[in-house]
């Protein structure tokens, strides 16, 4: 079994005391390369935990290699950040490997990875529902990370260990059905391999042209995205006439709006969002994407972040990165007008939700209070003698494409409070 690996560099080996990685450091000892290893004891089998760990020590004694290893609170860890086991020990591993990559001034991470586990990968993400990218499998490399024996299976590897009296440790847990890896490894690819019996053959070709594809595919989409998104600040435009010619339409924009946190369900949503009103929006824990006139515009959801924001009729308080607006609802009777710059005070039922506050840009006009004609704000930031630096600091409330207010300047004459005004919106500017 060759790596083809460089002798002067520096590599960390991930060891878990299975047959996999021990096979991986018999392959390096033989080789001559420089390596250290690391391990985890995600402490999750009690003593078997224990005694692997003393297990890969032994070995690297025994060898004289250096030895790093780190017991986790896996458990803990997983509950309090809502993941399952199994991505919470990956979280956990990747996070220390790559530490003492750093910490050591190692090169490379070194990981057992073989053929049999690329299978199992593809064929979790195409049950799962993944895109291409998810089919191509486990990369050889990437980053500062490479795994050497994704040419060999699983049969070679035992192989291998047989052939060279190699002792490694039996995780017990593998042979459980807890995990859906699991139930692929032990119940569902013997079945295919009975039906099939060049099944692995198969999906390892498979794999690499899965990956070919996929790099015809990506620079494809790159081609799009530099086309259709548009950064303005911290948010993303996308041209609504634009993108609604483009085919498959589903595909590209999925692949757009993916990595901000946006599934294919999501991506739908999306697409009527192209036929709907102005201020129509859709949203996941972080992104929200919002139809305003002819864009979609992708943004954070931290107001601080963004430049273009939501207001609903729900919000009291938001805070951008230049000032905070505190917003509140009065009844006519208990209200007195007053003369105040940082004070908008409107007509309630004028308004449409949900508003939005964004930058000004070049082209907005709005009715001065106090006018019938319509002005550019351009025309009006020149007669208040705002300078081209604060100009680009002001910012515009609008209800259903029509400017409200112009923060911290002069209201709309189309939303100002007349003597049947019932409900008065105030949105107060603090600097």
């Amino acid at each position: 079994m060759k790596l083809g690996l460089r002798k002067e560099q520096k590599y960390l080996l991930a060891v878990s005391g299975g047959i996999d990685s021990m096979v991986l450091c018999d392959l390096f000892v033989k080789n001559n390369l420089s390596f250290s290893v690391a391990h985890c004891n995600f402490q999750l089998r009690g003593e078997e935990s224990k005694q692997d760990e003393a297990f890969v020590a032994d070995w690297c004694k025994q060898h004289e290699i250096p030895f790093y290893a780190k017991r986790f609170d896996t458990k803990t860890y997983a509950e309090a950040n809502k993941l399952s086991i199994q991505v919470a020990a990956r979280n956990l591993r990747y996070a220390f490997f790559y530490e003492t990559l750093k910490t050591e001034a190692l090169d490379t991470l070194v990981t057992a990875h073989h053929q049999d586990d690329a299978i199992e990968t593809t064929l979790f993400h195409f049950f799962r529902g993944s895109g291409i990218a998810g089919l191509k499998g486990i990369p050889a490399e990437i980053n500062q990370t490479i795994r050497p024996l994704l040419n060999f299976n699983k049969e070679e590897i035992i192989a291998y260990a047989t052939t060279h009296h190699i002792a490694y440790r039996e995780d017990s847990s593998n042979l459980k059905q807890d995990y859906t890896r699991n139930k692929l490894r032990n119940s569902i690819i013997p079945q295919l391999e009975e039906l099939f019996p060049q099944f692995k053959n198969n999906i390892a070709e498979n794999i690499k042209r899965f990956e070919e594809a996929n790099e015809v595919y990506t620079q494809q989409i790159e081609t799009y995205r530099k086309k259709l998104i548009e950064k303005r600040g911290s948010d993303y435009y996308i041209p609504i006439l634009k993108l609604i010619h483009v085919k498959p339409i589903l595909t590209v924009l999925f692949e757009l709006i993916k990595p901000y946190g946006f599934n294919i369900s999501q991506t739908r949503q999306t697409i009527l969002l192209l036929h709907s009103e102005s201020g129509h929006f859709i949203e996941n824990d972080r992104y929200r994407i919002l139809k305003n006139r002819d864009f979609l515009i992708l943004s954070e959801k931290d107001t601080k972040a963004s430049e273009i924001i939501l207001i609903e009729n729900n919000t009291h308080q938001l805070t951008t990165a230049h000032f905070e607006l505190r917003i509140s609802s009065i009844a006519k009777e208990s209200f007195h007008l007053q003369k105040d710059h940082c004070l908008c005070q409107i007509d309630e039922s004028l308004l449409e939700y949900p508003l939005i506050l964004r930058k000004y840009r070049v082209g907005d006009y709005m009715y001065p209070l106090g006018m019938k004609k319509k002005k550019k704000i351009a025309r009006i930031l020149i007669d208040q003698k705002v300078s081209a630096v604060d100009k680009e600091k002001i910012w515009v409330v609008e209800s259903n494409k029509k400017i409200v207010w112009l923060v911290g300047i002069r209201i709309d004459e189309r939303f100002k409070v007349v003597p049947n005004t019932q409900q008065i919106k105030i949105l107060q500017l603090k600097k």
